[in-house]
């Protein structure tokens, strides 16, 4: 097995999000009347897929979707997957997380437990995170504030690791436009003192969106750190 520090795999929203950002639920959702659960999933064609600022798809285009199941009460279970570049002989991420979400007073929270796997790959390639974030919205300004962190372990090289974000989006007056941003800071086994920000212009219709990101990383100690222009169309259902 590689060493995290040779490897850099997740150096960097949902994220994003990555681009998607981390435990996003999928507004998008169906359910029978009187069922207590909903169904809601995601796809994606990204330019190319960054984690954390980082480009895990060797700067190339990548495919993403995700799946989730929400029940009434405020627990979800959730997978998504994208492709990736190989990887200890894996050319998938397959993240699988659930976890807790609810809203106390103005604020919503949101708090789970997320394993990264990658199918094919070798032994000690998977690895385990918990998560918690917060989030309320200043005027026609949201944000949310989180954090994510993986415990010692044999994906992780026997290090743990800790990654905070803060994430903003607000409209452009009355169009179907907005701005969103991002600025994190990881510590530990992925990452020395490294920053990533994105800043990003996005675009909605019904159940599609379109966005053009710019993300650029500080520390990240690999060149698939470097700024660039990412753009991606995905699709809610």
């Amino acid at each position: 097995m590689k060493t995290p520090s040779t490897r850099q795999i997740k150096n960097s929203l949902l994220g994003c999000a990555s681009v998607f950002g981390i435990a996003a639920i999928s507004p998008a959702a169906s359910a029978q009347d009187g069922s207590a659960f909903t169904f809601s999933g995601n796809a994606a064609l990204v330019t190319d897929y960054r984690f954390r600022g980082i480009s895990l798809s060797n700067k190339d285009t990548a495919i993403q979707a995700g799946f989730n199941v929400n029940h009434e009460s405020g627990f979800y279970l959730s997978t998504w997957g994208s492709s990736i570049q190989d990887y200890n002989g894996a050319e998938l991420e397959l993240d699988i997380y659930g976890g807790y979400a609810t809203t106390i007073g103005n604020l919503s929270t949101n708090v789970g437990f997320l394993a990264y796997t990658y199918p094919g790959a070798s032994d000690n390639s998977d690895y385990y995170e918990v998560y918690g974030s917060v989030g309320g919205s200043l005027d026609t300004v949201s944000w949310s504030l989180g954090a994510n962190y993986a415990f010692e372990q044999d994906g992780t090289g026997d290090q743990d690791n800790i990654y905070l974000y803060l994430s903003t989006s607000t409209p452009i007056g009355k169009t179907p436009f907005y701005v969103t941003g991002n600025i994190a800071y990881e510590d530990g086994a992925f990452g020395t003192d490294k920053w990533d920000w994105l800043l990003g212009l996005n675009y909605s219709f019904k159940q599609l969106s379109l966005s053009v990101n710019y993300i650029d990383t500080a520390n990240s100690q690999t060149s698939s750190g470097n700024a660039g222009v990412i753009g991606m169309l995905s699709a809610s259902f």
